[in-house]
């Protein structure tokens, strides 16, 4: 047919003397080909090891590659359970030891038989289409001279193509004496398809000029357009399209997986089905016939390399019998399961015989195939109508009549049979005698063991109690078997940890999705193990965890098992959800999944310095409850109340203090410990990131610095993220000239700035960075010092984690420095009074006086460069207009001075001689003022007598 490209036993291109070869059990493999009429396509083949699971698909247009079916097997007697085990138990094949199943031509000579005696090809029946254009009436003569009886020809496929040669290759192959049959490539999806399909099919035929009774085959092979559940449908819809325009012969051609999977051959029965399966090794092709046969199928098409290319069968009869037209005998086990509701073995088919007439009673009989045949039960049946099979074969005896159903008990030697693995035969009896031992025909269809083995486990719960597991198992061998246990494994060590005994519990949604299973509605378990000594040591040691079902008994020995997948009891996962700083505190929320919390249920969150990998702070968190990680990781214990949060006051934790105030980074640590204190039995997860909390952004002012009255005073502020760890602020006064601290103090006021937080949002703290801080003069040597000698003054604000001295961890800042020097004044009047004494006015200020107590004014002769007289000033006058002007100069409040220089010769002198005068208004250190001393000179004047 259209690309056959089974599994083959490909050596050469014909087949030589079936009976002649050995039965030798071969290991098989695929090989890609292309199909005798097929365009060059790519055909993807896969290699099982059972015949039941091996299909290959190609996707072509017409006229195309197609696949029917690739085949592998194990050994032929063993491949029968296979089978079963993977398909839906719908049919039974024929046994190996019986005649075929299908339809026998009482007048043909098997191809076979001829073969053996002529040495000639097994092969006796051939498909063509149009890549075989040029067959000659002589070549088609050949062909029949070595045994090929009939060929099969390709009219047409899909809607549309039609094979341009068909009616030369009918004609010619018709003049050689040999029997012609049809078959239409299936591409339809739709009923309305698969109409027009019939109707292209039989259009052709008649311009081939075949006949009505002409054996007319849908090839439905494994393509894209025939793999859906409703083929069945659309396929019966075909024959009826057929039988409507004349044609009531009606014959399948198909792969055995697909066969399986869709049951086409239900359509025509499968003694009308020609199946396709290729090999490679030709040597143990007699083997391979007597098993294809024993399936019931109508003809086996084992190669595609017959003389060359030619795509080759063997007749089992249907071809045979159309030749022929003497069909006497077919049968066929339709179903042949256990029903799982009715604790019962049941069986349905039909059997139509000619020596059936006269034979009026039935019986089913169970035989063990496995015990030399012995019979398990038989039941008397009625005859069930069956018209489908009169419409099939209506040439065969009571084929109308000729259904049979009957359901067993399991119990006693068949229940035992089943347990044991035997396989159990049916055999569908017409007998003459109320007995049934004698004047019978049997029919013996092919052996079933019943060995289906299906279960699951629901839910595994594991608590610091102990673990509770919930399931099912069925198993058909389960049945004689009484005794349920399940087995708690250590997989990893091989260990028994627990069993227990189980009372199954009604489970009817496994009975209905495996009703053909052994108590299957009744296959529930719901145990559970307590956590002893052995089941920890397991949990402890990340073993994994396996539960195995059990049935046995002590009558039929042996056990039947259900291993689950092993669970590994070592799952450790978490994830930080945030983790960030607020009002003094470090949060950090997430969660963590671990398997071994079942045996350590203390939560802890360990805090590391990235830099120094040293822990600096751990909590106990508290656990919630995390349903989005138990949807995502359900095999993970702890999974749905895995959730943390753990809350760090960063004041009661030094080392985290001074790793934040350090700029270091942090990783969270994440465990489960077996005690509160987080040192005993311990599973730890590592963040995978660390995360840095100073961000590398400062802000900073110095808003204000100088002298308030009698102390320096600053403000402005300093935000920085490091102040995260800090526990108090602190402010330095500096003096940078001498590189000496003169003078410290805890920040307590205009800490809150809500303008820094707002300006700065991505700096931690910036909302209390704010400082207002004044160091009082008097009383400070170190201050004074600076200030009398005119250093330059510099601001340093501190985050530390000292809250009582400033020092410890800490993080600053540098404010640049300022000068202080400043020495401002002016001479206001100087006036010659009646008497001849001068009065002097005028103020004087300068940050420098602070250290010099002694305060003079100096009336100057700057003409003669000496001085001439002094007044010491005991009381300053008040000057808030100089205090207004430079509020930030020490006593500039009280700056001024007014004095009275009594009249002397020396001032007189002066006068009249012209001479031009200065004031000097000096602070000195010296009660007599002559020394260390800080002066402020006046401009030159001059007076008038």
């Amino acid at each position: 047919m259209e690309a056959k490209k089974r599994f083959k036993l490909y050596k050469s291109g014909k087949l030589w003397c079936c009976a002649a070869v050995a039965f030798g059990v071969m290991a098989f493999g695929t090989v890609n080909g292309q199909a005798d009429d097929a365009p060059a396509t790519t055909t993807t083949s896969q290699v099982a090891t059972s015949v039941a699971n091996t299909s290959s698909t190609t996707n072509a247009a017409p006229e195309s590659t197609a696949t029917a079916d690739t085949q592998t097997s194990n050994p032929v007697v063993n491949d029968k359970t296979t089978a079963n085990s993977t398909t839906a138990a719908t049919t039974t094949t024929l046994n190996v030891q019986q005649m075929s199943a299908a339809p026998v031509n009482t007048n043909a000579v098997t191809t076979a038989a001829y073969a053996a005696t002529n040495n000639l090809s097994t092969a006796d029946t051939l498909d063509i289409s149009a890549y075989q254009p040029n067959i000659s009436e002589e070549t088609f003569r050949q062909y029949h001279n070595q045994g090929i009886n009939n060929v099969v020809v390709k009219l047409s496929e899909s809607t549309s193509w039609t094979n341009a040669y068909a009616q030369q290759q009918v004609s010619r192959a018709q003049a050689a004496g040999m029997a012609v049959s049809a078959y239409h490539f299936v591409r339809f999806t739709t009923a309305a398809q698969a109409q027009q399909e019939a109707q292209l099919f039989a259009q052709m035929a008649r311009a081939c000029g075949l006949g009505n009774d002409t054996l007319m085959i849908a090839d439905v092979e494994s393509v894209p357009q025939t793999q859906y559940a409703g083929i069945v449908n659309n396929l019966n819809v075909f024959w009826q399209t057929l039988s409507s325009l004349g044609f009531n012969n009606h014959g399948v051609y198909t792969g055995l997986a697909y066969d399986r999977q869709y049951n086409v051959s239900s359509t025509v029965s499968k003694a009308r089905t020609w199946v396709a399966m290729y090999y490679y090794d030709y040597s143990a092709n007699a083997a391979r016939c007597n098993y294809i046969r024993s399936m019931g199928y109508g003809a086996w098409q084992y190669t595609d390399r017959w003389n060359g290319s030619i795509d080759a069968s063997i007749d089992f009869g249907m071809f045979a019998n159309y030749a022929g037209h003497q069909t006497t005998s077919a049968a066929n086990l339709d179903n042949f399961n256990i029903n799982a509701n009715n604790n019962t073995l049941d069986v349905a088919g039909w059997f139509a015989d000619n020596n059936n007439e006269g034979k009026n009673n039935r019986y089913v009989i169970l035989l063990d195939q496995d015990n030399g045949s012995r019979e398990l039960a038989r039941q008397q049946v009625n005859a069930v109508s069956r018209p489908d099979i009169a419409n099939a074969f209506s040439g065969i005896y009571g084929a109308g009549n000729s259904g049979f159903n009957a359901s067993f008990a399991l119990t006693g030697s068949l229940a035992d049979a089943i347990a044991n693995g035997h396989r159990i035969q049916v055999i569908i009896r017409y007998t003459g005698s109320n007995d049934g031992n004698s004047d019978y025909n049997d029919h013996w269809f092919n052996g079933t063991a019943f060995n289906t083995n299906v279960a699951n486990l629901d839910q595994v719960q594991i608590t610091n109690g102990g673990i509770t597991v919930t399931g099912w198992h069925a198993a058909d061998q389960a049945a004689g078997r009484n005794l349920h246990e399940l087995i708690l494994l250590d997989s990893t060590t091989g260990k028994e940890l627990a069993r227990q005994t189980v009372n199954n519990v009604s489970r009817a949604d496994v009975g209905r999705a495996f009703g053909n299973v052994y108590n299957s509605g009744n296959s529930g378990f719901n145990v559970s193990f307590n956590m002893n000594d052995k089941l920890k040591t397991a949990i402890m040691n990340g073993d994994s965890l396996q539960v195995i079902s059990r049935y046995s008994s002590q009558e039929n020995g042996g056990n039947i098992d259900y291993w689950f997948t092993p669970q590994a009891l070592n799952n450790n996962i978490a994830a930080v959800d945030d983790f960030s700083l607020y009002n003094g505190h470090l949060r950090v929320t997430g969660w963590h999944a671990a398997d071994k919390s079942v045996l350590e249920p203390n939560q802890l969150i360990l805090l590391i310095d990235n830099q120094t990998g040293k822990e600096v702070a751990r909590v106990n968190a508290a656990t919630v409850s995390r349903a989005d990680i138990a949807r995502l990781y359900p095999s993970v214990i702890n999974s749905g109340n895995s959730g943390f949060v753990a809350d760090f006051n960063i004041a009661e934790h030094r080392g985290l203090q001074q790793a934040l105030l350090e700029g270091h980074s942090l990783r969270v640590l994440a465990r489960y410990c077996d005690s509160e204190s987080g040192e005993g039995n311990s599973t730890d997860y590592w963040s995978k990131q660390a995360k840095s909390f100073a961000n590398d952004q400062t802000s900073q002012r110095l808003e204000s610095f100088g002298i308030d009255g009698n102390a320096v005073r600053a403000t402005g502020w300093y935000a920085d993220s490091r102040s995260a760890g800090a526990q108090a602020m602190y402010v330095i006064l500096f003096d940078a000239t001498t590189g000496r601290e003169v003078g410290r103090q805890q920040v307590t006021n205009g800490r809150a700035r809500a303008d820094v937080a707002a300006a700065n949002p991505e700096i931690y703290g910036a909302s209390q960075s704010g400082f207002d801080v004044a160091f009082n003069i008097q009383g400070n040597d170190a201050l004074t010092a600076a200030l009398k000698a005119g250093h330059q003054l510099q601001v340093v604000a501190r985050y530390t984690n000292d809250k009582q001295s400033g020092e410890g961890t800490f993080v600053h800042y540098f404010f640049a420095p300022q000068s202080f020097q400043q020495n401002l004044g002016y001479l206001d009047s100087l006036t010659m009074k009646q008497g001849g004494s001068v009065q002097a006015s005028g103020w004087h200020i300068s940050n420098q006086i602070i250290g010099r107590p002694y305060h003079y004014v100096i009336l100057f002769d700057a003409t003669q460069g000496r001085e001439i007289t002094r007044v010491r000033v005991n009381n300053r006058v008040d000057r808030p207009d100089i205090a207004k002007l430079y509020p930030t100069v020490y006593g500039s409040a009280t700056s001024g001075f007014s004095v009275n220089f009594a009249s002397s010769a020396a001032i007189r002198q002066a006068i009249s001689s012209g001479h031009s005068l200065q004031v000097i208004d000096r602070y000195s250190a010296a009660q007599d003022g002559n020394s260390d001393y800080v002066d402020l000179w006046s401009s030159l004047r001059r007076l008038s007598l």
